[in-house]
C-alpha cells in the first residue's frame, strides 16, 4: 500500500494528549474530515491511527489521536508523520510536489555544479526552505522562483540559481 505524509508530529501541547504537527499539505482543511490515517517514521513503519480532533487556529495545528490520552503517551510520537493512503491523497497543484518524493533528488547549479543532495524541507511561514546536504555540510536554499529553476521528477534532478553566498565551499 502507498501511502503520502501529510502531517510531520513536531512536539506535543498540553496533558490531554495532544500533538503539534506541520501540515505538509496544501489541503488542510480536508484533513478535518480525515479520521482514519496511518502514523509512523516511515511509510513502511506506519501503522493505523484515528484522529479524534484536530484544531487549526494554531501554527503549528494540533492533532488528537484515538487512545492517547495524556502528555507522556503523545511524546513517544514526537517525529512520527501522520500519512494517508491513496484514496485519500489531494495532489498539488502545478508547480508543486510532495515533499516525501523530491527527498533525495540531486541539485545542480545552473553552471552544471553539483551542490548536494534534497535532505529536508522546512516549512516556515514566509516560504519553504529546501535543506541540501553535500559532505557533511547543509545549505539552506529559499524555495523560490528566483532560486529553484527546474524539479525534473523523471530524472530525480533540481536545478538551482547560485547566488554569492548562497553556497560555501
Amino acid at each position: 500500500m502507498n501511502l503520502f505524509a501529510v502531517a510531520k508530529i513536531v512536539g506535543c501541547f498540553g496533558i490531554k494528549g495532544f500533538v503539534k504537527v506541520q501540515l505538509l499539505t496544501h489541503s488542510a482543511p480536508r484533513l478535518n474530515k480525515l479520521r482514519n490515517i496511518f502514523i509512523g517514521i516511515s511509510e513502511n513503519t506506519a501503522v493505523p491511527a484515528v484522529i479524534e480532533e484536530i484544531v487549526f487556529n494554531r501554527n503549528p495545528a494540533l492533532v488528537k489521536l484515538q487512545d492517547v490520552n495524556d502528555r507522556t503517551s503523545a511524546e513517544k510520537n514526537a517525529g512520527k508523520f501522520l500519512y494517508v493512503d491513496e484514496q485519500n491523497v489531494a495532489f498539488p497543484p502545478k508547480g508543486s510536489y510532495f515533499i516525501h518524493d523530491i527527498i533525495g533528488y540531486e541539485v545542480w547549479s545552473e553552471t552544471d555544479n553539483y551542490i548536494g543532495k534534497l535532505a529536508d524541507v522546512y516549512k516556515l511561514p514566509a516560504q519553504d526552505v529546501w535543506v541540501v546536504e553535500k559532505d557533511g555540510k547543509q545549505f539552506l536554499i529559499p524555495a523560490v522562483k528566483d532560486f529553484i529553476k527546474v524539479v525534473d521528477t523523471g530524472k530525480h534532478k533540481i536545478i538551482v540559481t547560485v547566488i554569492e553566498g548562497l553556497i560555501e565551499e
